[in-house]
């Protein structure tokens, strides 16, 4: 991985709140009670935070995570002495629905990525300059409007309309492609 990727722990976060709800919603499918539902959810993160490595960032992650929750869910009848009233079967039946709901375009970190990287070209010059320096060289809005020649007020009132920029193309080109 180069130093301009984010590690696969620095990502997780941002992974885990994109699909956070739809894998309660998958767990909750399966197990009725919420107390139990809440505690597979805690184990399937825990699972996949040790697992992060093993992520295929080419590939989407709702249905790894759905693969971890669908294990930790087999295994949480024989854990519990309880009977899981769904089966394998009915668990890859869910994951299939699942599956068509998270189809949308920009469902893996490489197309998100991409589509920022576009987003970020697409900028006008002195627009971009500064994200670039800010956000991929790490400097500090302070020592960019001196590099710049401009205050820091402009430096920061430029790098919020880059960013508003960059939501409205990336969505844009999350819905056109």
């Amino acid at each position: 991985m180069n130093s301009s990727q984010p590690n696969a722990y620095d990502l997780f976060e941002i992974l885990v709140r994109e699909n956070s709800r739809m894998l309660m919603a998958y767990i909750r499918c399966a197990i009725r009670d919420s107390a139990s539902a809440d505690d597979i959810w805690q184990e399937t993160m825990l699972v996949a935070w040790r697992r992060i490595n093993e992520f295929d960032r080419s590939r989407p992650f709702g249905p790894w995570l759905r693969g971890i929750a669908a294990r930790v869910i087999l295994g949480f009848g024989r854990k519990q002495s309880y009977t899981v009233q769904v089966d394998e079967s009915t668990l890859e039946f869910l994951d299939s629905r699942f599956e068509n709901l998270q189809s949308l375009r920009g469902d893996t970190l490489d197309e998100k990525l991409q589509a920022l990287r576009d987003c970020v070209a697409s900028l006008p010059e002195h627009y971009r300059t500064c994200i670039e320096m800010r956000f991929m060289k790490g400097v500090k809005p302070s020592e960019l409007s001196k590099q710049i020649d401009l205050t820091l007020e402009s430096v920061k009132k430029r790098l919020v309309r880059a960013k508003a920029m960059l939501v409205a193309c990336i969505d844009k080109k999350m819905m056109t492609e």
